[in-house]
């Protein structure tokens, strides 16, 4: 499924790379890249409301993991240097 995506998308870069190539003036440099830049952020589509909050869950429930991770760290690391330098 990958390949069929690719060939697509190859010859596109091909095509903006020759149209680059053909123009000079860096005015018409600059409307062939915003016209690139709207062409492409016509392709993005919007996640649904469930996928969001599914997506928001798993960022909160990974930051929540990690906190919890680096205050266990924070609190060996605070003993081991007590300990060493406190006696």
């Amino acid at each position: 499924m990958a390949e069929e995506n690719e060939k697509p998308s190859e010859d596109l870069v091909e095509k903006a790379k020759a149209d680059s190539a053909n123009i000079k003036n860096p005015i018409q440099r600059v409307s062939l890249f915003v016209r690139q830049v709207l062409a492409e952020l016509g392709k993005v589509t919007k996640p649904t409301r469930q996928e969001l909050i599914k997506s928001t869950g798993v960022v909160l429930g990974f930051v929540a993991v990690v906190m919890v991770i680096i205050s266990f760290l924070d609190w060996v690391f605070l003993n081991v240097v007590t300990f060493v330098f406190a006696g």
